[in-house]
């Protein structure tokens, strides 16, 4: 409970490419178990400046109703870096998290492992596709039924990763936990840990790419942790 308004916080999911609110599923019932309060945002994956505006259009809506910790995987750091200023509380699982002055764009070639990036594709309309490959990638160290259940649901994406830089990240102002995921083979552990470096605390699982599927267990505990943060504030 927070302290002063008797609201339990608002953890508030944001999936990464190709992806949709359903991945948090396995979290989102390990928290309901222990009575904290969670909902997943389908990112529409048009454009950037249509997720972003979705993840502040989600965080304004949630702010009525007590505080609100974003959770941002993957992709979804760029938009919650650029939206969620308005957050008590920011966690990036194995997520991009911008620099001022860096364009994104640029920082590609070093942020994702070659293997993953020989796994999709680009269609004749401009949309980012997953080839059957990504799976064993995204999902290396996840169940088997679940890995299938997610490539079914895959989803094509036209959002671009930015060329200009994220000017003003909400990082920099929002206290903040990064994730790493030790055993990733879609995004370089290296790269993780140079974000891990910038945020107010980080915390390493030894998981894939998706630890919502491959340590839902220790993410939730992670989660529900955090929430002791966005109740009692420490400073950065």
């Amino acid at each position: 409970m927070t302290e002063g308004d008797g609201v339990t916080p608002l953890i508030l999911f944001v999936h990464g490419a190709n992806h949709d609110g359903w991945c948090w599923t396995p979290v989102l019932e390990r928290l309901d178990r222990v009575n904290l309060r969670g909902r997943a945002v389908d990112l529409p994956l048009t454009t950037f400046e249509a997720d972003t505006e979705a993840v502040r259009e989600a965080v304004r809506n949630a702010s009525g109703d007590g505080p609100v910790m974003l959770v941002a995987h993957s992709y979804a750091g760029l938009p919650v870096a650029a939206a969620g200023h308005d957050a008590q509380r920011l966690v990036f699982v194995a997520a991009r998290m911008p620099v001022p002055g860096e364009s994104p764009s640029a920082l590609t070639p070093r942020w994702g492992h070659p293997e993953f990036r020989a796994a999709w594709e680009t269609d004749d309309r401009g949309a980012v596709r997953l080839r059957p490959a990504a799976r064993g990638i995204l999902y290396s160290g996840s169940p088997a039924n679940l890995a299938e259940l997610a490539a079914h649901r895959w989803r094509p994406m036209w959002s671009q990763v930015p060329d200009e830089p994220v000017h003003d990240p909400a990082w920099l102002t929002v206290p903040s936990t990064y994730v790493v995921c030790g055993a990733d083979r879609t995004v370089r552990v290296e790269a993780q840990r140079e974000c891990a470096a910038r945020a107010t605390e980080s915390v390493v699982l030894d998981c894939d790419h998706s630890p919502f599927f491959s340590a839902p267990d220790r993410l939730a505990e992670v989660l529900a942790d955090q929430v002791t943060r966005v109740m009692t504030p420490l400073g950065r």
